[in-house]
């Protein structure tokens, strides 16, 4: 559970941070160009990040003690982050050849790209965070791409949708945390010792 925990938060601020700037940072592109759209979220990433310091440290660690992690799971986030760097830069280099070729390429081409490398990334993160729910993100996420330039190509949404499916996907995944802090906190009493410590191999 402490290990869960331990991935569940991070990997929490890292998708708010990331779908938020999807839903967002494209509505102010055309005032602010899509440098400083995107530059205007480091803040709010930010706060993201020191709040959940702040619930761990003040909410968590006093109720489920603290963790050390094993080799083994050190090793399985070092190869983690190894291939999530991987995945990164691949889209970063898909999303620079659409960017400069889009009229090009054009069609589902640039969609299917992002729906792969959503669905890809979580089901990985799934596999070597141990959070199954994260498989379901997964598929959820490999669909909004499609919904969203349907509703983008008939009228019902602007900027290929982005707004609207990756608003409700942050939506969705900040509901699903909240619940689940909620139920910890209210299932467990602060340990009257203070923190534990633990291993987990």
């Amino acid at each position: 559970m402490l290990w869960i925990g331990a991935g569940a938060g991070k990997a929490l601020s890292a998708l708010l941070s990331i779908f938020s700037m999807f839903a967002f940072a494209t509505l102010l592109s055309d005032r602010l160009g899509d440098f400083w759209s995107a530059a205007v979220f480091v803040p709010i990433i930010g706060a993201v990040y020191l709040a959940l310091w702040a619930v761990k440290r003040r909410q968590l660690v006093p109720r489920v003690g603290v963790v050390r992690l094993g080799s083994f799971r050190q090793a399985r986030l070092r190869r983690l982050s190894l291939v999530l760097l991987a995945i990164n830069v691949l889209a970063l280099a898909a999303g620079t050849f659409f960017a400069l070729r889009f009229d090009a390429v054009g069609g589902l081409a640039p969609v299917i790209v992002l729906s792969l490398t959503l669905h890809v990334g979580f089901s990985l993160a799934a596999y070597f965070l141990d959070i199954p729910r994260f498989f379901l993100y997964g598929l959820l996420l490999a669909v909004a791409p499609f919904v969203g330039e349907w509703l983008w190509r008939r009228g019902y949404a602007s900027h290929h949708g982005y707004p609207v499916v990756f608003g409700l996907a942050a939506a969705a995944i900040a509901a699903v945390g909240v619940i689940k802090l909620l139920a910890l906190v209210r299932g467990h009493a602060p340990l009257p010792d203070g923190p534990a410590a633990g291993d987990d191999r």
